[in-house]
């Protein structure tokens, strides 16, 4: 059965106390500041530790066992594009607040940042939903990421978008005198009201996501719904035939992080307040297994297989990043290693301080492994052995 530990209980019944709201003199409720204001103020009223501003860190000085590679704003998520020599990533804007964000490059060779060409002209013969209109690339604001060859040998990548719209925006990737550029190629908006976090790409040009919780829903109803251990969202699967399908046996907890398995047959989905990762099989809906873990946020699966999860250790709802206006948030995280076939896993990394926190994914690349966060202005890397 899930349920929450002692100290999320306990902010998730703060949180309810402190979005309630006085009747005002006229006998109606006051406006309902962002859940975003509200997590800040909880957080200022928690007594937890916030980190905040650490000047030092801001030269972007690597240490003796992690390289910073730094000007990025958010570096969420990250995928490796052929040839090992370039990352794309995600910059996105503060979590909850749905501002514009970017797609940039991370060049492994010079260890700096890119920018990465977008074409958002629309294509003759879209790949996605073929009714779902272009979205407003100004307002564009990229979260879960993620890259396949489809069977036609295009190079794809997706991106959940929450600019203006909950969407999975479709790109074609193509390089030309080692330069790659992106091309927009369609979308596709789930049904009812989401609330989406992550996508995973299956070969034949269908795709999985992931929805939190209904975007409408006000965030104390959401708490009271974690504190409670009732289900909030679920897994999408999207096929061009067929359109949206919950996938059975997810639904669960703010499911986050999602993967598929080299050979499309199982999916691997961060429940993050649920404080597990678990195994359903595509065909079947079955969940065949499931690891503990601290609200794993997103999850990669590197060229043997291994499963990488990126957990954060500080409390989900009382401490945030609100007060890091510049350089990294420090909060504590872990990475954790799994086997897909047994679940089993372990802690690879642990860390608590610098040269950065709050890590929302651990990629495998050759012998490194790259690091990016939600809040903060950079990817790290460290050994991956």
């Amino acid at each position: 059965m899930s349920y929450l530990n002692f100290p999320i209980a306990m902010s998730l019944l703060v949180l309810l106390a402190a979005c309630s709201r006085a009747p005002n003199n006229e006998g109606t409720t006051n406006q309902r500041v962002s859940e975003a204001e509200q997590r800040r103020v909880l957080a200022e009223e928690s007594g937890l530790f916030q980190p905040v501003v650490v000047r030092e860190l801001l030269d972007c000085q690597s240490s003796a066992d992690m390289t910073v590679h730094c000007g990025y704003k958010n570096p969420e998520d990250l995928v490796a594009l052929p040839g090992g020599k370039y990352l794309v990533v995600s910059e996105m804007a503060e979590f909850l607040t749905d501002a514009p964000g970017t797609l940039s490059l991370l060049n492994l060779d010079s260890g700096e940042r890119e920018p990465l060409t977008v074409a958002w002209s629309p294509p003759a013969s879209p790949r996605g939903d073929a009714t779902c209109p272009a979205p407003d690339s100004a307002a564009f604001s990229p979260h879960g990421i993620d890259l396949t060859r489809l069977v036609d040998g295009t190079l794809q990548l997706l991106v959940v978008n929450h600019g203006k719209r909950e969407s999975v925006e479709f790109f074609e990737v193509t390089q030309s005198d080692e330069n790659w550029q992106l091309a927009w190629q369609g979308c596709a908006i789930p049904p009812g009201d989401p609330f989406i976090n992550d996508v995973a790409a299956l070969e034949d040009g269908g795709f999985l996501v992931t929805h939190m919780w209904d975007k409408a829903t006000a965030f104390d109803e959401v708490a009271r719904k974690l504190l409670s251990a009732e289900p909030t969202g679920w897994v999408y699967e999207w096929r061009r035939e067929q359109g949206f399908n919950k996938v059975p046996g997810s639904d669960d907890l703010m499911p986050n992080g999602i993967a598929v398995s080299g050979d499309n047959t199982k999916i691997y989905v961060n429940i993050y307040i649920g404080n597990k990762t678990i195994k359903i099989d595509r065909s079947s809906g079955k969940r065949e297994g499931e690891f503990t873990v601290q609200q794993p946020d997103n999850i990669t699966v590197d060229d043997e297989g291994n499963l990488w999860v990126a957990s954060h250790k500080n409390d989900p709802i009382a401490q945030t990043c609100a007060l890091v206006t510049e350089g990294p948030c420090l909060l504590p995280y872990e990475v954790i290693k799994a086997d897909p076939e047994t679940m089993q896993a372990e802690v690879f990394l642990s860390q608590d301080g610098a040269p950065m926190g709050y890590a929302t994914v651990a990629l495998k690349v050759g012998d490194r492994l790259f690091m990016g966060s939600a809040h903060g202005d950079r990817v790290v890397s460290s050994p991956a052995h």
